[in-house]
């Protein structure tokens, strides 16, 4: 999609969306006064610092500094660009977004990147209705036992065998030929050497979350063929350390997912969903990583990991395991199931049918469990240096959690197992600082707040914070003294002026008026600045404020006159305006 996003339909849209709606969809928030609070998404922590404010439309995080409004939020936390942003909150909001022309608001590589892997897509699932060779691909499929209604809905296509059908099928269009290779659909050796990556495979596309196909796994149909599963490369658009497969299909079969089953294989997930279980996703070829583990999170609160049972499938969960103590939260749930030895997810839910599958699932071992089960084997337990060994082996883990339950009742199992009081276990975790009073907005009373280096920064943090005191800068603003001449004072009124002209618009959506311009880090800084002053205080702070900024304004004209009158350049009119300028000085 081309054209400029008007302004003003940006400030409709952060109008219209409630950010607390908007991030509550992705983390837990508590009400805390006039505010909500959370630990911060976008780093580790013990004690919630990340706060939400419904007036101001805007959030800071008063560990990591990170600011913003809901279009901010779900670039950081979603690791959107800023269009996908705006079309996200603007489905939620229901309204359309209006275009001005002649400007381009994405990458237009991005976008053709995207059209072009749509179009393969396309072909693929062409070539598995039509192609001379695609009953040896279908009677694979019927062999699996997938309906022709689970093809469709996971969009299953074939690839023949030969060098160049996709490279045919673009009809030697040299721009979408070097699409091709960029997102990893065709390799290229050099000028005279191009051809398919994929050949004789079934192929399964892999979508965002927007539902746009950005990569493709391709399996052969014969065991004896390698590799069993060939991959998209990584490309401008696929990241497969931070996509999984079926995430996009599970949510749209599911209106809310409860719960999120991760296995290892495309097969996998498509034979599930084919018996009723429409909630498997599954990496891309790669283990586990932390992005992996937090989308999961987004989407539900309950992981299930589910793995073979034999050697490596244990040591694919242990790293499993190993991502997600660091990250791990109260209200999580995180399960551990292991299919029997020799079967897969695959061909377990064709021997079974989905309550007998379910049944294993709701029987899968917590991750305290699978934790000390498979710590426990390495060590005797009956003997003093087993548990001693135990306990060496636990605390680094225990240590790293920032979950304050979940910490205790892992103290507390490994307690019992070793026979040790839970007390002196305690003294091999770091001690937190004692927690001081909060005040309403939730955070410790006492925290020092560092005042800001000048009058124009406070000013303008206030202003950004507290629009509605635009109304008391129009003396200011109507001044006969040079203001310009104080530095920041341009931007100042450029925000004052945006404030009086929209009375409705909140910290958030003023903010975005400066996104593309290098003051935008500089005032999101200012827009978290902790002033602590009560509504009729921060009246009469910014009053004062101003009034030390006319003083500022007045001494530069006054010592702007004075320069020039040395050189005896200074008009009558301009010897009036000093002596009045001085006179008013005295009086100030």
């Amino acid at each position: 999609m081309t054209g400029h996003i008007p302004q003003s339909f940006i400030d409709e849209l952060l109008t219209r969306i409630d950010i607390v709606s908007v991030i509550e969809t992705y983390i837990t928030l508590k009400k805390a006064g006039t505010n909500y609070l959370a630990l911060c998404p976008f780093h580790q922590e013990k004690t919630p610092s990340f706060t939400v404010s419904p007036n101001k439309q805007f959030f800071h995080c008063f560990g990591c500094g990170i600011s913003g409004n809901a279009i901010s939020f779900l670039m950081e936390y979603e690791r959107m660009n800023f269009v996908d942003a705006i079309e996200t909150l603007a489905t939620q909001a229901g309204i359309e977004i209006p275009r001005e022309a002649g400007i381009s608001i994405q990458q237009p590589e991005t976008q053709q990147f995207y059209e072009i892997m749509q179009k393969t897509a396309l072909f693929y699932q062409r070539q598995l209705g039509k192609h001379s060779q695609s009953k040896r691909a279908l009677d694979y499929l019927n062999q699996r036992g997938l309906s022709e209604k689970i093809i469709k809905q996971f969009k299953i296509g074939y690839t023949p065998p030969g060098w160049d059908n996709l490279l045919q099928a673009i009809d030697n269009n040299p721009k979408q030929k070097q699409h091709l290779v960029t997102t990893g659909m065709l390799i290229q050796k050099n000028q005279e050497s191009i051809y398919d990556r994929f050949r004789d495979r079934i192929m399964f596309p892999i979508h965002d979350r927007r539902g746009r196909v950005i990569a493709f796994g391709g399996r052969v149909l014969s065991d004896e063929d390698t590799p069993k599963y060939l991959n998209s490369p990584e490309t401008p658009i696929f990241h497969k350390g931070s996509e999984l497969y079926g995430l996009y299909e599970a949510r749209q079969a599911n209106r809310q997912i409860n719960r999120l089953l991760l296995v290892e294989g495309y097969m996998d997930v498509v034979a599930l969903a084919q018996h009723g279980i429409d909630y498997a996703v599954a990496t891309l070829g790669t283990s586990i990583t932390a992005n992996h583990l937090q989308l999961l999170l987004r989407t539900s609160q309950e992981i299930i990991f589910c793995f073979d049972g034999d050697n490596a499938g244990l040591a694919a969960a242990w790293r499993a395991m190993e991502i997600t103590i660091p990250l791990l939260r109260d209200d999580w749930q995180i399960k551990f199931m292991f299919v029997p030895k020799g079967e897969d997810p695959d061909s377990l839910i064709r021997k079974e049918d989905k309550s007998k599958f379910e049944e294993r699932i709701q029987q899968a071992s917590s991750l305290p469990e699978f934790f000390f089960q498979h710590l426990s084997a390495e060590v005797d337990l009956q003997q003093i240096d087993g548990r001693a060994r135990l306990v060496s082996l636990a605390m680094p883990y225990i240590q790293k959690m920032s979950a304050d339950i979940m910490r205790e009742m892992f103290l507390e199992s490994l307690s019992k197992r070793v026979n040790m009081d839970i007390n002196k276990l305690n003294k091999y975790i770091p001690t937190k600082s004692n927690s001081s009073p909060k005040n309403d907005a939730g955070f410790s009373s006492n925290q020092e707040i560092k005042p800001l280096s000048s009058p124009m920064r406070t000013a303008i943090a206030l202003l950004i914070q507290h629009p509605n005191l635009a109304q008391y800068a129009d003396k200011f603003l109507n001044s006969d003294i040079n203001f310009k001449l104080v530095p920041g004072m341009n931007l100042l009124h450029e925000i004052l002026k945006l404030a009086r002209n929209n009375a409705n618009l909140t910290t958030g959506a003023i903010l975005e008026h400066w996104r593309d311009k290098q003051e935008f880090t500089h005032l999101v800084k200012l827009a978290g600045y902790k002033h602590l002053l009560s509504e009729h205080d921060l009246t009469t702070e910014f009053h004062d404020i101003l009034k030390k900024l006319h003083l500022q304004a007045l001494e530069f004209t006054i010592e702007q006159l004075i320069s020039k009158a040395t050189s005896g350049k200074l008009s009558d009119i301009e010897k009036k305006q000093l002596q009045d300028l001085l006179k008013r000085k005295q009086n100030f």
